[in-house]
């Protein structure tokens, strides 16, 4: 059943703490969303579980995006946010590309349609910029993401290895 979705953007950093504060409460219950990108930024210490401030950190990183990122997020039409992602904008010398670095759905809210509307605002914004690659990266063990994200046209291209010294 698809539910009456709007989504806006924000580059003002006026929906940054509600945002992140979403984010933070969808994904601290669930190490599952834990990948290589959540190590690096240190918001995972060890891959298998989430740092204790992970609601001040995502407060901290979504109102410094700056112009290398943004902020879309999703509500209801009632005006309740029910999903959020961030997208990066990367280039080097022979390409640029983008980045799908978060996105996060209301759990009990799953497969209504929000995180299409999400990623098809996401893929519109990468096509308006003239972007050709979208990446993203996943929890080794978020196979319902997986599935998700397959539905919807992404494949796996590589595999992350990582060892801690």
């Amino acid at each position: 059943m698809q539910q009456q979705i709007s989504v806006e953007w924000d580059k003002s950093g006026s929906v940054a703490q509600e945002a992140a504060a979403f984010a933070a409460r969808v994904v601290a219950t669930d190490p599952r969303y834990i990948s290589h990108g959540e190590i690096q930024t240190g918001l995972s210490p060890d891959g298998e579980r989430w740092v204790d401030n992970l609601d001040a950190l995502y407060a901290e990183d979504f109102a410094e995006l700056g112009d290398e990122r943004d902020l879309v997020i999703a509500r209801d039409g009632g005006g309740v946010l029910v999903g959020m992602a961030v997208v990066a904008w990367e280039e080097t010398p022979r390409r640029r590309f983008a980045v799908l670095e978060d996105m996060a759905v209301e759990p009990a809210r799953r497969s209504l349609g929000i995180g299409e509307t999400l990623l098809k605002a996401v893929e519109a914004r990468v096509a308006e910029r003239g972007v050709d690659w979208l990446f993203l990266e996943s929890g080794l063990q978020n196979h319902g993401a997986h599935r998700f994200f397959e539905r919807n046209g992404f494949h796996t291209v590589s595999h992350v290895f990582a060892k801690r010294l």
